[in-house]
């Protein structure tokens, strides 16, 4: 495991993230990069499959996401409490709780689907299992970055964390298109199985060094809750950081949600060309976050975030105009490249600014501000019912545009000393 990871780390330098690459001598790190590789590859997979499956079954945008809505939602009641359990508990032991289950509701979907028992309501069940294990499983995953390798290097580090969610948004939606394609359902879970227990395996060696837990008696669940929040709202870079997490996650990214239903509607496709549809995002966003692991700081994380997010939307209402599918994949991958901005840059200004005792709550409350996505996704299915999804889409943007212009404008000015 460490050899392969060594060598996709020289992989990388070769493409302009060479001053990333001393993160890899730590062992801690390369077993937390392997597994989360795997981890979201599973997840990209998964929610591909998810897409084209509810929309086999029902034909019906709306209700397409509710599927999302229902794998998502758990990220915004969990979330904070993920990200308390991440302060108290052990976050190795978190990990390999997570990947195994994992592990469990893949195989549980693979045996349902080749009983002939798969059905809407029983996918959609199931993923929201799945939804809480992912709401555990990023406070804990993004706390033991920064446990690892200290506040001079976390910028880097999440940086190459987003290097790595890209490459899974590449090869999970392109692996299940085909799958479900050529294969079907049950081929996906089986994979999606498989790879859930790699992830197992190298998260099994990291039961220490990972930080966490604290000093579980020293206040109760909602104290930490409190405290997390309150030093979230002080800070105004990181209150605005949130808010425009929600804004983002309400009214720009529930569109990836509807990409199964734009590929048949639109672009008259199947689930080779959804697959490809969200591999080009992910195609984007990983030449973004390689060019922040290379980035030397000359310009500040704020300022990057503010300019991520003010030019994400209009390149959505670029979307909703085009019709043909070579155009709306060369229009992905320059929005990949504007939300791998937001993404590395979310992250980085929350670990920077939350101190070590409510740095996991502080994750937390910015994990149920990520988790606000499932009430976009049911609005942009409901529009997508009326106005067709390329209505949809330019709706939307257009809202965010007003919403997210005023917070995220004043970050482009730089910090006064």
């Amino acid at each position: 495991m460490g050899y392969n990871t060594v060598q996709v780390a020289r992989s990388l330098g070769a493409l302009g993230a060479r001053p990333a690459l001393e993160l890899f001598q730590e062992p801690s790190y390369r077993r937390l990069w392997a597994a989360a590789l795997c981890v979201n590859v599973v997840r990209w997979m998964d929610l591909v499959t998810l897409g084209w499956l509810a929309l086999e079954f029902t034909g019906s945008p709306f209700m397409v996401s509710l599927a999302a809505f229902a794998r998502s939602a758990p990220i915004m009641v969990v979330g904070p409490l993920g990200g308390i359990v991440a302060d108290r508990v052990p976050r190795g032991t978190i990990l390999v709780a997570t990947q195994a289950a994992g592990v469990a509701t893949a195989l549980a979907l693979g045996v349902i689907f080749a009983s002939g028992a798969g059905g809407y309501a029983i996918l959609v069940s199931i993923e929201t299992l799945v939804g809480v294990l992912w709401a555990v499983d990023f406070p804990a995953r993004r706390t033991a970055l920064y446990s690892i390798l200290g506040p001079q290097r976390v910028a880097r580090a999440v940086s190459l964390d987003t290097v790595l969610m890209q490459v899974a948004k590449m090869l999970g939606p392109l692996v299940a298109g085909l799958c479900l394609a050529r294969l079907g359902p049950v081929a996906c879970y089986a994979l999606m199985a498989a790879l859930s227990a790699a992830a197992l395996a190298a998260s099994a060696g990291l039961r220490g060094g990972l930080g966490g837990p604290g000093d579980p008696s020293a206040t109760s669940v909602l104290a930490s809750l409190r405290a997390g929040l309150e030093v979230a709202w002080a800070h105004p870079t990181v209150r605005a950081v949130l808010l425009v997490t929600i804004a983002m996650n309400t009214l720009f990214f529930p569109y990836q949600q509807m990409l199964s239903v734009f590929a048949r509607d639109v672009l008259s496709g199947g689930p080779a060309v959804l697959g490809a549809l969200v591999a080009a995002d992910g195609g984007g966003a990983l030449l973004g976050a390689l060019a922040i692991a290379s980035w030397h700081g000359h310009v500040a994380h704020r300022t990057l975030f503010a300019a991520s997010v003010l030019v994400s939307p209009l390149l959505l209402a670029a979307l909703s105009s085009f019709a043909h599918p070579a155009a709306c994949l060369a229009l992905l991958v320059v929005m990949g490249v504007a939300e791998s901005g937001f993404a590395a840059m979310q992250s980085t200004i929350v670990l920077l600014s939350a101190p070590e005792r409510t740095r996991g709550g502080v994750v937390g409350i910015l994990s149920a501000c990520i988790g606000t996505q499932p009430i976009g996704t049911l609005a942009i299915g409901l529009l997508a019912t009326g106005l067709g999804v390329s209505g949809a889409f330019g709706l939307n943007a257009l809202v965010a545009l007003v919403v997210i212009v005023p917070l995220a404008a004043p970050l482009l000015r730089p910090l006064s000393r």
